[in-house]
């Protein structure tokens, strides 16, 4: 079979990337001291990860290298340019990224690097697919939710390179951008060192004060997925046109990278070999691959489910026995014996001319010359002799070929040992040279004039400062449309909207002087075409020319060609977090950006204010997710709010959003700058303050208005006991 693939293993350290070669991977992800999304694992030093690009490129696999975390300004302007430099220069093959700004920065001062998208940037269609291509991505990694049809449907763009996930641990968030552990701990997953709070135990209730548990929860690990196996769906994923096969773990220890790796690698290879019809997976091998790590057994993830309880461990995860001798084979055969590239080589020995070496890797070859080969005074040397010592390669990481048909070697010459392994080592080196030479390259540096350690506000003209709300409900639409004339934009859920009732909402905004604009929902998927119908309903359609506010690329772009002369804004689930991120999100067409939750307020001055929303009420979506907390314990009840339980009571409101099937987990508190709005108001630098309504009733959201000064309701008093948290607003995060 005629089809390229790539076995692409982590790399959490050194010994680990030696052992994914060993074990077959064509190519490692790994992490530099800095900017990657796992921190805490064992990343190389410069020097370090600089030997291994080299060694990478003796073997012929390739190493990429994660910057895939979320950069401040003062980070990507003066630290990312030094970080990388010693990496691009000796060839690093490709780098993962999913901050807009990081990806705009690599684009601009980095030519030629290959440039990919992280999973985190949650591509979830042919859309935003699409976009990263036109953008200058070299590859795209999907969001791990994909089904099968939707891979096949984004591999079929022409020119596309895909990567998805095959194997380990899957987040229970949409892609893994989630606020859980940022904001229950200040340790950000978008900043590489999340701590893992969905791995402990929640109950899931049905009344917020988390009194009456819904059944069917076993222990409680509800946002804990097993972790994900697809040895028997390779051949789907292959067929659909799937480039690179991901294997998760950059925190796993050596023997889990080798273990895994060499077993993919075995069907990976029967599959191209054979096809379908000799495709069987040995029980022996899925035992060998649990027995290395799983979380109460394995899933195949999403491929062809949306979400599922099967997928949840429920349960806490047993301890397993080592496998020894599975181990002890491990660290035998890909740990302890290290990987070698398979050369070609010729040997020239003729009397009266100097000896000769020619090797041979790929299209690259190389001679070296020795001394004058001497006829034999008495015992002549053998040819066999010359060869033995000629295969020898040393500390050089090849496997030489060469037999004595394709050497030319005089039956009654006498040459030195000891120079056949100089000879040897000078065109091992020069083959090395030659290898290397092809891969590395010379920085010529950043240009200054548009590196700045601060950032200046976007030239866009000043906006007039408004108060916007986004609304959940029909109670708190009704509330926001008693609000004062500050108040004079809403957003409202795309879930609350339909054919029957656009219109309504429309005249309601109208005869309130409030103009209403549509927020498409978190998560937008090539499957999710429920929404594409509504854009043939004129109010809806008059509703998206006020604007439209899109949480993923997906949205953003399929709202764009939907309502060509609607301004879409980007929510704060579009990462900006520098200045080089808004002009990216400008240059898609973005007419506005929201200030991300993870900022301190230094950082958002520093990235620039001007044409930016900022939250300033509303619990923080902490994670949205395709799987379903009703579902993973009682079923559908279509209940349209649960709550998460924490071991400390603390309350989770989570919103069901069966329309398009996702949950939205909040945070138990709601973010509230009302002491602060008054600065920032008076200072003119933002376009809008934002207030997000999710699970409030029409007097709580009255009473949040009054604290905001918002309400012409006399009735409408703020609530003297008012629970609320500034967020990073302050403290910032790790």
């Amino acid at each position: 079979m005629n089809i390229s693939t790539e076995l692409l293993a982590p790399a959490g350290s050194i010994d680990a990337m030696k052992a994914a070669f060993a074990a077959g991977a064509d190519a490692v992800y790994a992490g530099g001291t800095r900017f990657g999304a796992r921190a805490y694992a064992e990343n190389p030093e410069t020097a370090q990860l600089v030997e291994a690009i080299d060694l990478a490129h003796l073997l012929g696999k390739k190493l990429y290298l994660t910057v895939n975390t979320l950069l401040t300004q003062r980070e990507l302007t003066r630290d990312l340019d030094a970080f990388l430099r010693p990496y691009y220069e000796h060839g690093l093959d490709g780098v993962i990224v999913q901050d807009p700004g990081v990806f705009r920065y690599l684009r601009e001062h980095f030519p030629g690097l290959s440039l990919h998208i992280s999973t985190q940037a949650g591509i979830t269609g042919v859309a935003s697919a699409r976009l990263m291509q036109d953008r200058g991505a070299s590859r795209v990694v999907l969001a791990r939710e994909m089904s099968l049809d939707e891979i096949r449907k984004i591999c079929a763009i022409p020119d596309m390179d895909v990567e998805c996930f095959i194997h380990g641990a899957l987040c229970y968030c949409y892609s893994g951008a989630c606020l859980l552990s940022s904001m229950l701990g200040g340790r950000s997953g978008n900043r590489g060192r999340c701590a893992q709070p969905c791995r402990l135990a929640y109950r899931v209730c049905e009344d917020p004060q988390g009194k009456r548990e819904l059944p069917g929860q076993q222990d409680g690990y509800v946002l804990s997925p097993k972790d994900l196996c697809t040895i028997d769906l390779l051949p789907d994923y292959i067929d659909a046109g799937v480039h690179s096969f991901k294997i998760e773990g950059r925190m796993k220890k050596p023997e889990y990278v080798a273990g895994v790796t060499a077993i993919y690698r075995k069907y990976m290879d029967l599959y191209l070999q054979e096809g379908r019809a000799g495709y069987r997976v040995d029980p022996e091998d899925r035992k060998k691959l649990a027995d290395l790590f799983s979380r109460s057994g394995f899933t195949d993830g999403y491929a062809n489910r949306h979400n599922d309880r099967s997928m949840i461990t429920l349960q806490a995860p047993p301890l397993r026995a080592e496998n020894e001798p599975w181990l002890a084979f491990i660290r035998e055969h890909y740990i302890k014996e290290q990987a070698k590239r398979k050369i070609e080589m010729t040997a020239r020995f003729v009397v009266g001319e100097p000896a000769a070496l020619t090797a041979r890797a790929g299209d690259i070859e190389v001679t070296a010359y020795g001394q004058v080969c001497e006829p034999a005074q008495k015992a002549p040397t053998s040819a066999d002799r010359i060869l033995e010592n000629v295969k020898k390669a040393g500390d050089f990481p090849f496997d030489i070929e060469i037999t004595e048909a394709s050497c030319e070697i005089a039956p009654d010459l006498f040459y030195p040992m000891g120079a056949v392994n100089e000879l040897r080592r000078q065109v091992l080196g020069k083959l090395k040279e030659a290898i290397l030479e092809r891969f590395h390259c010379r920085y010529e540096g950043a240009d200054q004039a548009s590196v700045k350690t601060s950032a200046e506000d976007l030239e866009a003209p000043q906006q007039t400062m408004h108060y916007a709300a986004v609304v959940s409900t029909q109670e708190q639409w009704d509330a926001v449309m008693q609000s004062g004339p500050e108040l004079s934009t809403v957003y409202l859920e795309s879930f609350l909207v339909n054919a029957q009732n656009a219109a309504a909402f429309l005249a309601d905004a109208r005869s309130h002087n409030k103009e209403v604009r549509l927020a498409l929902p978190h998560m937008m998927r090539e499957e999710q075409r429920l929404l594409d119908a509504l854009w043939n309903v004129e109010a809806v359609r008059d509703i998206g020319r006020n604007g439209i506010l899109a949480r993923n690329y997906e949205g953003f772009i399929r709202a764009k060609e939907a309502c060509a002369d609607a301004h879409v804004f980007a929510d704060h689930s579009l990462y900006t977090f520098q200045k080089e991120a808004r002009e990216e999100l400008a240059a898609m067409g973005c007419a506005g950006d929201t200030v991300p939750l993870e900022l301190n307020e230094a950082q958002m001055r520093d990235r620039g204010l001007s044409g930016s929303a900022w939250m300033i009420y509303g619990r923080v979506p902490m994670m949205v997710s395709a799987n379903c907390l009703q579902k993973s314990t009682h079923g559908c009840k279509k209940l349209p709010v649960v709550y998460l339980k924490d071991r400390m009571g603390m309350i989770f409101p989570t919103r069901c959003v069966c329309t398009y099937c996702y949950n939205i987990i909040y945070n138990s508190l709601p973010i509230s700058m009302h002491e602060e709005q008054e600065r920032y108001r008076n200072e003119g630098s933002l376009s809008e303050l934002r207030l997000y309504f999710s699970v409030e009733d029409g007097a709580q959201t009255r009473q949040v208005l009054a604290r905001f000064g918002l309400t012409e309701d006399a009735d409408a008093t703020p609530s003297p006991e008012y629970e609320f948290t500034r967020g990073h607003f302050k403290r910032g995060v790790l």
